[in-house]
């Protein structure tokens, strides 16, 4: 696999959604996170293609707004190393499946797409680009 994120990035175009993540103490610096500034608003548009094309369709839907699993959006209970053991190692609690990620996606992705659930953390659930009608 090339790079699975190279490719979902051209799945998607770039969403206008930056949110200042400067408050939340638990984001660690880029050397904690193989070299991906967590906080980068261009980092969270990455991520957040990533999310909508790999676990939008069927778990957690388009721009982290939940599907068959939870809504990811408004989630300032999710902090970033259970966010990192979650997505590497996947979860199974009451019936309800997350798969492991890790070998899948590189540490760098793992690291993307944490930037995009962190900045959806202040996010209102019901947000999000709306469509006109011309």
């Amino acid at each position: 696999m090339k790079t699975l994120l190279g490719i979902l990035l051209l799945c998607l175009p770039a969403l206008g959604m930056a949110v200042d993540t400067t408050n939340d103490a638990d984001v660690p610096p880029a050397d904690k996170t193989a070299g991906v500034d967590v906080r980068d608003p261009e980092v969270a548009k990455q991520g957040m293609a990533m999310l909508s094309s790999t676990c939008g369709g069927y778990c957690h839907g388009t721009e982290g707004r939940g599907f068959k699993g939870p809504s990811l959006r408004n989630r300032t209970d999710l902090d970033v190393d259970s966010l990192h053991a979650t997505i590497t190692f996947g979860r199974k609690r009451a019936g309800k499946l997350m798969p492991a990620w890790s070998g899948v996606l590189s540490e760098q992705e793992i690291w993307t797409a944490i930037a995009a659930i962190v900045s959806l953390r202040h996010i209102d659930p019901d947000s999000g680009p709306k469509s006109t009608s011309h």
